[in-house]
């Protein structure tokens, strides 16, 4: 009987060691990417003096350099964006269901710096011509 206690006691203490170091192993994320994004051209006719790009709203998949999927973030209505990503280098790649043509071969690598939130803007092309 005495062998069963320390061993229901090993177990208990096993388990909990295990959590306390899954519990020590999460860390929050104090870096990311924050910008606007931005369609364009949003006219065919290009005027030097004008802006033919805007802000949109639409949803971006991150990617890490071996292609595989880490999270989705969307822009608002004035594109602006905010991730929570840790240090390194990413694909974006907008969703299929961005407002361009071939939105999904759109790829932009960035890289994510290690202190701090990263400031960047990304530009994707609508195809417009």
């Amino acid at each position: 009987m005495g062998i069963s206690i320390k061993k229901y006691i090993g177990i208990i203490l096993i388990v909990f060691l295990g959590l306390l170091a899954c519990e020590n192993n999460k860390e929050e994320l104090t870096t990311g990417l924050e910008g606007i994004v931005y369609q364009g051209p949003i006219s065919p006719v290009v005027i030097d003096s004008q802006i033919n790009d805007a802000p949109f709203s639409g949803l971006f998949n991150v990617y890490n350099l071996k292609n595989k999927f880490i999270i989705s973030f969307s822009s608002n209505t004035d594109g602006e964006f905010n991730v929570l990503l840790a240090p390194g280098n990413y694909k974006i790649i907008p969703d299929k269901s961005a407002p361009m043509m071939n939105a999904d071969s759109q790829v932009k690598e960035i890289t994510v710096n290690t202190v701090g939130i990263t400031q960047i803007d990304l530009y994707f092309d609508t195809g417009i011509r």
